[in-house]
């Protein structure tokens, strides 16, 4: 694999966004709090609305001329704080530190943002996503819950304060 850029997603990239999104959920669909089928069916005009200046700001990873992961962040109503969200990485490129670019993207654009903390999800069982976001400083906050797309999967809550 040759260099990994980061690139922020655009408003007229709805159709780019849709194909590496539905990859993602087709892929680990018990990574996501939404599901393949739910996503495949919106239109075009909902995918560039997703897109939109205001909604989660998203990055993808390019390697060799393909796009092999995303992540969205955004700012909550809370004061300073962020969001991340959609984390995903192309088996292919796992274990490559295509994730935590990914990861450091979205804190630098959530420190640019005004954020002090950023919160995220995790699914319990994926220990190798639990790992990455160690490395980057989130701790688990001891709150828990059920994946909305699959209630069996639980998911733990974590916080990273930014410096």
């Amino acid at each position: 694999m040759s260099d990994v850029l980061i690139e922020r997603l655009s408003p007229g990239e709805g159709q780019r966004f849709r194909k590496i999104r539905l990859s993602a959920l087709a892929e680990s669909p018990h990574a996501f709090a939404s599901t393949y089928a739910k996503e495949a069916a919106q239109s075009d005009e909902e995918w560039e609305a997703r897109l939109a200046e205001g909604t989660p700001v998203r990055f993808v990873a390019v390697a060799d001329g393909a796009d092999v992961g995303l992540v969205g962040i955004f700012m909550d109503r809370r004061p300073e704080t962020a969001h991340l969200i959609a984390m995903w990485v192309d088996p292919a490129c796992r274990g490559r530190g295509v994730g935590a670019l990914l990861v450091d993207e979205a804190l630098s654009w959530a420190r640019t943002a005004g954020a002090r903390h950023v919160e995220l999800w995790v699914v319990d069982a994926n220990a190798p996503a639990f790992a990455l976001y160690r490395s980057r400083g989130f701790a688990p906050t001891g709150e828990t819950m059920a994946l909305p797309s699959d209630p069996t999967v639980m998911e733990t809550h974590c916080m990273l304060t930014l410096d």
